[in-house]
């Protein structure tokens, strides 16, 4: 789930920022598409995992943002340097610092490329990290003051921010498991409340995916690990291990990673520790997960959501 937790608090700030020469306040609303890159798993469910909708609506002044969509308001604040998020039905505002972001940039690009975004000519810039490729559209034409966000680490946007002293219109972000895009539809400058920032009162608690989830459960009677012990073939040790000299009995385990989908399907198994279990207990171990029975999703907020699991599988054998 960290991935899925990393995954979120970006999204969290990849739609705060906006100025122009004179520096820029008002609203800016966002069209949202999420595109699934792992079969099985579904568009929706990406999005149910990252808390989006198909739209957001950003509020910005004086380097504060607050990010509705129906699902979530998300508030930025600057003087505090957390992004303090509270979730529909939840009556807790969870929130998490600007350097919780420990990800490294590995390479920022821009290219002579431009495009109209929203009736602004826009320019390209692309930052790289290891997990994740994101490229904005930002016109020069909307100021930022660079300064606001130059220790929100977040999404690595205080790269973005003194790249550009600018609000992006546009933005696509892209990793192993989806791409996210957001696309401004509408611009509208002009004074916004300072209220429109004020923090809901209620209890404040560091955010962590578990806080806002429930796991998925095994639908089969005993548990999975039963499941396991019921279909593993506990014969297959015996003939590919070895037993060292002077020892008595010998063991390998296999660390399985895998995903439930949102429709309770285990997909995706892979061996974690390649190299220290034996080939043919490596795909012992892939089959019987794989051939798991149908589970009870995971659940975010009340949607349906992915989750990524992992099981030991241990295989031994002896002299007796």
């Amino acid at each position: 789930m960290r991935k899925a937790a990393i995954g979120l608090l970006a999204n969290i700030v990849c739609i705060a920022m906006f100025g122009q020469a004179k520096e820029f306040e008002g609203i800016v609303v966002y069209k949202v598409d999420v595109k699934s890159k792992i079969e099985g798993v579904g568009d929706k469910a990406w999005k149910n995992m990252l808390a989006l909708g198909d739209s957001m609506t950003v509020m910005i002044k004086q380097g504060n943002y607050r990010q509705s969509t129906g699902i979530t308001d998300i508030y930025l604040i600057t003087k505090d340097e957390k992004a303090y998020f509270r979730f529909k039905g939840i009556d807790t505002l969870f929130y998490v610092d600007y350097s919780s972001d420990t990800s490294t940039v590995l390479n920022i690009s821009r290219a002579e490329e431009k495009k109209s975004v929203a009736g602004f000519e826009c320019r390209p810039i692309t930052i790289r990290t290891k997990a994740i490729t994101r490229k904005y559209y930002y016109s020069p034409s909307l100021y930022m003051n660079p300064e606001y966000d130059k220790n929100n680490r977040i999404g690595r946007y205080d790269v973005f921010a003194k790249e550009t002293s600018s609000l992006y219109l546009s933005a696509f972000e892209d990793n192993e498991s989806y791409t996210t895009s957001y696309t401004c539809t509408r611009l509208q400058q002009g004074p916004v409340e300072k209220n429109v920032f004020d923090l809901p009162k209620l209890p404040q608690k560091i955010f962590s995916i578990e806080s806002v989830t429930t796991q998925p459960t095994f639908s089969g009677r005993g548990g999975f690990n039963k499941y396991l012990q019921l279909n593993l073939d506990a014969t297959i040790g015996a003939k590919y291990i070895k037993i060292p000299k002077g020892e008595e009995s010998a063991t390998q385990t296999a660390i399985v990673a895998f995903m439930i989908n949102e429709r309770g399907r285990l997909i995706n198994a892979q061996l974690v520790n390649k190299g220290e279990v034996h080939p043919k207990l490596a795909e012992e171990a892939i089959r019987v997960v794989s051939a798991s029975p149908v589970w009870v999703p995971a659940t975010m907020l009340g949607e349906k959501i992915i989750f990524w699991h992992k099981q030991l599988i241990t295989f031994e054998t002896s002299r007796k």
